[in-house]
């Protein structure tokens, strides 16, 4: 009788935890396809060509411009087509250097921890869906060669602007390393590159 009872309980827990994981994967989803929606209207606009038309998109905004800023960071994490380094130029020329760091260190560093736990969450087909098998199989081959030293690779892949940083955060989430060991190596790789942006490009506008 208490095994039974036991097996319901587990199953009931499991249940749960399973609709818990659909119903967060909908929500997520929607999200997804909603912000994507608007994403594509205003690349369709021309809101990301240049830094022009994303200054005048940010400042559309108003005072919710910092706001949006750390938003578009955030959530860029999805759609490769827009380039990150645009952030790393408007924010500090609308604003000021310091509030633009913040705006691009706090939502990028956002954006990269939605993307680990989105992976460890939702595994490989997910991550597939938004990269492509060329860019995930060159990405294993490099992994392949490094697999001993990941975490000092994965250090240098944030820090360095052209690498695929995005793509990385979410092989992190496939890998077996921890959230807190990925969260420290974001935390002090990321904020480079992003103060150097912003002295360089605030003081030229």
């Amino acid at each position: 009788m208490k095994n039974t009872i036991q097996e319901q309980a587990i199953n009931l827990i499991e249940y749960k935890t399973s609709l818990l994981k659909k119903i967060s994967l909908a929500v997520i989803g929607l999200c997804f396809v909603s912000i994507g929606i608007f994403f594509f209207f205003e690349y369709k606009k021309g809101s990301f060509t240049n830094i022009e038309t994303f200054q005048i998109f940010i400042q559309s905004f108003g005072w919710f411009g910092p706001f949006s800023l750390t938003l578009f960071q955030c959530v860029k994490v999805f759609y490769a087509i827009i380039p990150g380094t645009l952030g790393y130029i408007v924010g500090p020329s609308i604003f000021n250097p310091i509030i633009g760091f913040l705006c691009n260190y706090i939502g990028i560093c956002s954006g990269s921890f939605l993307a680990f736990w989105l992976a460890r969450s939702f595994g490989i087909s997910f991550v597939k869906q938004i990269f492509s098998e060329k860019q995930y199989q060159r990405l294993i081959k490099k992994m392949e060669k490094r697999h001993k030293s990941y975490a000092l690779f994965l250090w240098f892949g944030i820090l360095i602007p052209i690498s695929p940083d995005d793509l990385l955060c979410y092989f992190s989430g496939l890998t077996d390393m921890k959230f807190k060991k990925f969260a420290l190596i974001i935390l002090t790789s990321k904020p480079w590159t992003i103060l150097a942006y912003c002295l360089i490009f605030g003081k030229i506008f």
